[in-house]
């Protein structure tokens, strides 16, 4: 049986996760309709997204703090076995970066500046470190806790599959071959997400992730 009787909390947190990665969509990609989205890049010159850090993370951790579960931020629900899954996941992740030339999709996609003077890289690294920091917090955050647990609650056992569902069809604007990834990334860490009730896992496996093509567009 479902595990409450309201609908209101999982459509609420639906139609809030779907607005917010919906606006950002279209403010990334210019889109005039209605209104000029562009009003939405809210971006400084370090490369800090304030849209996405306030609206992916700030307001759903507000809205989560009545009944945080903290313990979802540590290390104290792992299992030895979860330092392996870790480390397999940080290497296939380091991994698939490594295959970027061999698809024209994810090359035309990612330019490297390993050609380019150090000071130039120097300063890309700087602005995408920060602009990571601003969303992957957020990103992590909004599905794997503030969205996860509305689901878990109403639908204990598969209310899961959202969070694929919703990082597939948010990377429909990338190269198929990155959607797909980040949905069988998602298949992998949201199960272990949803059992352990645990957010810190996903968290630094998608930061590996991050940091290794950071690291790819610089030196390669």
């Amino acid at each position: 049986m479902p595990g409450g009787d309201s609908l209101t909390p999982v459509v609420a947190v639906t139609v809030y996760v779907a607005a917010v990665l919906g606006v950002d969509t279209l403010a990334t990609h210019g889109v005039h309709f209605v209104v000029d989205w562009r009003m939405f890049l809210w971006h400084s010159e370090s490369g800090f997204d304030l849209f996405k850090f306030m609206w992916w993370f700030v307001v759903p951790f507000a809205a989560s703090l009545h009944a945080m579960d903290w313990g979802a931020f540590g290390v104290r629900r792992w299992k030895r076995i979860d330092l392996g899954l870790l480390g397999a996941l940080v290497l296939l992740g380091v991994g698939a970066v490594f295959v970027i030339p061999h698809f024209k999709s994810l090359d035309d996609a990612f330019h490297s500046l390993g050609s380019t003077p150090w000071i130039v890289r120097r300063d890309y690294i700087e602005n995408k470190l920060v602009w990571t920091a601003s969303w992957l917090i957020g990103w992590e955050f909004l599905h794997r806790y503030f969205l996860l647990r509305a689901y878990q609650a109403r639908w204990p056992r598969v209310g899961w599959l959202i969070v694929p569902l919703s990082e597939g069809l948010y990377h429909l604007q990338q190269p198929r071959l990155m959607m797909a990834g980040m949905v069988v990334f998602s298949l992998i860490v949201t199960p272990w997400a949803f059992n352990r009730r645990n957010v810190l896992l996903p968290f630094l496996a998608h930061l590996a992730v991050e940091l290794a093509l950071l690291g790819y567009l610089v030196y390669t």
